[in-house]
C-alpha cells in the first residue's frame, strides 16, 4: 500500500490544468508524517476529491529526491539538488504524471 502524503499545511506554488486532472504543486508543506518535504505535486481527476499521483520532491541524507507515489507504487526515482527547484520539479512532475496517467497527447496549461 503507497504511503501518501500526510498534509497538515502548504502553500501553492503552482496550478496546471492537464487533460482531465488539475495539478497543485505545494511548498512550505508541513506533513504529519516523517518525510521532510520541499514540494509536493498532487495530481486530482476532475469530479473527484482525493489525489490520484503525488510526485514530491523531499529532503533526504544523500540529498533531494524524487519520489513517486499512487494506489500502486511508492518510489523514489532519483536523488538530486535539482529536485529542491520549483521549475525542475514542476517539469519532472507533470512528465511523470503524462507517463503514469496517460496524459502524452495533453498539454498542460499553467493557471494565473
Amino acid at each position: 500500500m503507497a504511503d501518501f502524503p500526510h498534509i497538515q499545511t502548504a502553500i501553492p506554488h503552482r496550478r496546471y490544468h492537464y487533460g482531465d486532472y488539475s495539478v497543485t504543486v505545494l511548498g512550505d508543506v508541513q506533513s504529519g508524517d516523517d518525510r521532510d518535504y520541499v514540494y509536493v505535486a498532487a495530481f486530482v481527476r476532475e469530479g473527484e476529491a482525493q489525489p490520484r499521483l503525488f510526485v514530491t520532491a523531499e529532503r533526504t541524507q544523500g540529498g533531494t529526491a524524487l519520489r513517486v507515489v499512487n494506489a500502486t507504487m511508492d518510489e523514489t526515482l532519483d536523488v538530486d539538488p535539482r529536485w529542491a527547484k520549483l521549475e525542475d520539479l514542476c517539469e519532472q512532475a507533470l512528465q511523470t504524471g503524462a507517463q503514469l496517467l496517460g496524459l502524452e497527447k495533453e498539454t498542460p496549461y499553467l493557471l494565473g
